[in-house]
């Protein structure tokens, strides 16, 4: 009998960490006859919120908010139409996928530019010798952290990149904290799930 093994690591680990266990595990099974396959959720997830069609349903989502924001997050929905316009190309070359949409991220006049931009130093001395491949890279993880900004100011306190919901969990003295933000309701990045 042929076993079929699904490893798969969970949604909301460090992203930027790579964890190599599933894929050592999927080689070893498969050298013992087991049919191993492997899915990283984390990364599956966030392909999914952070596409056009994930924008969209932020930005529905968001027509009827109604509570404070910041001007950088006034700033996003007043380009929402450009965030949707470019959010697939730009994971794209995330992924190696369109290497030369490099030169139209740097030229500046492609990403929608919010908050994280403002804190741009000089580029040129920055990444210099490191080329445009590595400025561009670090442009679109701006406009990322952008996205991440509207999420967490707006429908998941709890957001971030590589380390959702971290602050529950530490230095805890009760379980109370916790227990309320289980019983939530929950938001858009779940309901991805």
């Amino acid at each position: 009998m042929n076993q079929r093994i699904l490893l798969a690591t969970p949604p909301f680990t460090q992203l930027n960490t790579p964890y190599p266990a599933t894929a050592y595990l999927k080689g070893f099974l498969n050298s013992k006859g087991a049919t191993a396959y492997q899915a990283d959720l984390g990364i599956e997830v966030m392909l999914e919120l952070f596409s056009k069609q994930g924008l969209t349903q932020l930005f529905e989502r968001l027509e009827g908010f109604t509570g404070e924001v910041s001007e950088n997050i006034q700033r996003i929905f007043h380009l929402q139409e450009y965030y949707l316009q470019t959010i697939d190309a730009v994971m794209s070359f995330l992924q190696h996928e369109h290497d030369t949409l490099a030169y139209q991220i740097c030229e500046r006049n492609f990403l929608p530019e919010a908050g994280r931009f403002a804190q741009l130093t000089d580029l040129e001395w920055a990444f210099g010798t490191l080329g445009i491949r590595y400025k561009a890279r670090h442009l679109a993880t701006l406009y990322l952290e952008d996205l991440a900004d509207l999420i967490k100011e707006t429908i998941d306190p709890h957001f971030g990149f590589s380390r959702y919901a971290e602050k529950l969990g530490v230095a805890i003295v009760s379980f109370d904290g916790m227990y309320e933000a289980l019983k939530s309701p929950n938001s858009l990045v779940f309901e991805i799930q």
